[in-house]
């Protein structure tokens, strides 16, 4: 946190004259290399933008708090003011979106399966043939609904509850973002039970974008200008390559030439779809 207060000090101090954005930041308190991601992406484009302004986290009761709560807080606009969620999303239709993939072209998707399915995934190769087998997602999802819509068998439950539920057989894959699956193996099966399918990638288009309170133009323009100067300046594929996120993720796909499923997505709004066209980079170069 100091480190982001220092840095929004001296981002501030170029226009001092200027009004202070306030930005309040679902899950700032989170300390993950995901979210972690989420906030450098912010700060660096805050700063881009040449606006003053400030970052500190939703001044909520120090529980769990899902989405869903947190865009009725940021929709209300009081304690929070912004979130980082899946484009296509329902529930944050009565907010400001900030149309711009944070990961350019996060829609890339991995397999999770234990030893019973890992070896049978060895046949899948087209869409049709993973509609053979069953795939565990969230309740409420995005990604569950796409799959769903791509009549694909899904089985759903509580996030944490879905590995325990993959290693018992409840189901054949557990379908992971590529940024999240190697840390989520790390840290939910020290056992080794489960593996990430290899050379299968899911492809569908969709990322992650900011949503900000309604009314609250000064964020949003704050953010998307940053957001497109960073993009055009190399700063965002720079910490794309360096962040500890990414960086691995980044250097195992370039250069390989994985078997791509294409999902379609229909959740997205126009504006949303038009930024993930416009704004994308090859992960495999």
């Amino acid at each position: 946190m100091s480190l982001l207060c220092a840095a929004s000090a001296r981002a501030q101090s170029p226009a001092a004259n200027a009004q202070v954005i306030e930005i309040k930041l679902a899950d700032l308190h989170e300390d993950n290399p995901l979210i972690n991601y989420r906030k450098a992406v912010l700060e660096l484009a805050m700063r881009a933008s040449g606006r003053p302004f400030s970052i500190k986290g939703c001044q909520v009761a120090n529980v769990a708090t899902s989405d869903q709560r947190y865009v009725q807080l940021i929709q209300a606009g009081q304690y929070c003011n912004l979130i980082t969620t899946s484009a296509g999303s329902g529930m944050t239709r009565t907010l400001e979106s900030i149309p711009f993939p944070i990961y350019l072209g996060g829609g890339y998707r991995v397999l999770l399966a234990n030893r019973e399915s890992f070896e049978r995934a060895r046949s899948i190769r087209t869409l049709d043939d993973l509609r053979a087998f069953t795939i565990g997602s969230g309740i409420g999802w995005v990604d569950t609904s796409i799959m769903q819509a791509n009549q694909l068998k899904v089985a759903q439950g509580n996030y944490l509850n879905l590995f325990e539920m993959l290693k018992a057989g409840r189901f054949d894959f557990y379908n992971r973002s590529i940024f999240e699956a190697t840390s989520e193996l790390e840290t939910y099966d020290p056992g080794h039970r489960l593996a990430i399918v290899p050379d299968l990638v899911l492809y569908y288009p969709t990322d992650l974008f900011f949503y900000t309170s309604p009314g609250r133009d000064d964020i949003r323009d704050a953010l998307l200008d940053g957001l497109k100067k960073i993009h055009r300046n190399g700063a965002l594929l720079d910490l794309i390559q360096k962040h500890s996120s990414t960086r691995q993720v980044h250097q195992a796909m370039r250069g390989t030439r994985p078997r791509v499923i294409e999902l379609h997505n229909d959740r997205l709004t126009p504006i949303e779809r038009q930024a993930i066209e416009t704004y994308r980079m090859d992960w495999f170069k």
